[in-house]
């Protein structure tokens, strides 16, 4: 029993330690106050309790990616036939005019967690407040994966220890990848789009326009079907832009009730009220939500509680 809480004991030391020496100046530890009511991005470093401070967050290294991120594709999306020009991701700046980026330590180690990073991390931001619905929480996590990146509506997050990020322009590519999944892209109903939110086509991600979704998932013609360049989460603001949230967290899809999409979600309700998991509403799905399937059988948010279980709980 003392051996036990010995252990214990040079455990809580070791956690004191490390989260003091994160503690460096320019870091922040908690979203700043917003300049304005917009939708936003907000980036995040993340690192496991066990993982090696690389100080992304204070070295310029997120500013720099993040800033590629937005020329890119301003740059492509205004090369899209029928586009209403090039477009950026609308980012979350702190009133001193620079990046909002905040810095998570997690008190579970990498080896602790789900092999999927976001299955665990999702649930850590929901309960601890990064959950503003006009906010996308997208993450930096200095951590190994198998992925490169990963995300949904709500949050997202790219691997810095995974193999597919060590040159930067992969980086780059595969960030702005996973921010078109937290637009609720891409739409099944989108031409030569697949039920999993990619392309169909084996070689539709073979040029830097598809690994985007730059390409029809930007612009299109289907009625009914979300358009990525619509997105609110874009600027110059669409004349007639869709919420992510909304349609996917929520299940507000209000016009956009293409026959796919329709299907798609019928299906889901079918297929969770069998006691069979179904994910696909017909984009990507919500982060930020959990199968309530000893009740309702249904889709829905997180709750604090619900949020706590899927952080400590999902390996």
């Amino acid at each position: 029993m003392q051996k036990l809480l010995g252990i214990v004991v040079l455990g809580l030391l070791y956690c004191n330690i490390l989260f003091a020496s994160d503690e460096k100046p320019g870091r922040f530890f908690e979203d700043q106050p917003d300049v304005n009511n917009d939708y936003q991005i907000h980036f995040i470093y993340t690192l496991a309790a066990d993982s090696k401070d690389r100080e992304w967050d204070i070295n310029g290294k997120i500013e720099k990616i993040t800033d590629k991120m937005n020329k890119l594709h301003e740059k492509l999306s205004k090369k899209v036939k029928g586009s209403t020009g090039g477009k950026k991701y609308k980012y979350d700046y702190r009133k001193d005019g620079k990046l909002d980026i905040t810095f998570i330590r997690l008190d579970l180690k990498r080896n602790q967690m789900h092999e999927h990073f976001n299955n665990n991390y999702k649930g850590y931001l929901w309960f601890n407040k990064f959950n503003n619905p006009k906010k996308v929480y997208f993450t930096f996590a200095d951590v190994k994966s198998q992925d490169g990146g990963e995300g949904g509506v709500g949050m997202a997050s790219i691997f810095l220890g995974s193999k597919w990020n060590k040159q930067e322009a992969n980086t780059v590519r595969t960030a702005l990848h996973e921010l078109h999944h937290t637009q609720g892209g891409g739409f099944n109903c989108v031409p030569g789009m697949g039920d999993n939110a990619h392309w169909k086509s084996p070689d539709g991600q073979n040029t830097v326009q598809g690994q985007i979704f730059l390409k029809k998932a930007y612009v299109h013609d289907e009625v009914g079907c979300p358009k990525g360049e619509d997105s609110v989460y874009l600027t110059p603001t669409s004349k007639d832009p869709y919420d992510p949230f909304k349609l996917l967290c929520l299940g507000d899809w209000g016009k956009y009730n293409h026959p796919k999409l329709v299907k798609a979600r019928k299906k889901q309700r079918s297929d969770l009220k069998n006691d069979k998991w179904n994910y696909r509403s017909g984009g990507s799905s919500c982060k930020f939500t959990y199968w309530d399937r000893s009740k309702s059988g249904e889709i829905k948010l997180f709750t604090n509680k619900k949020a706590k279980e899927n952080y400590y709980h999902s390996k």
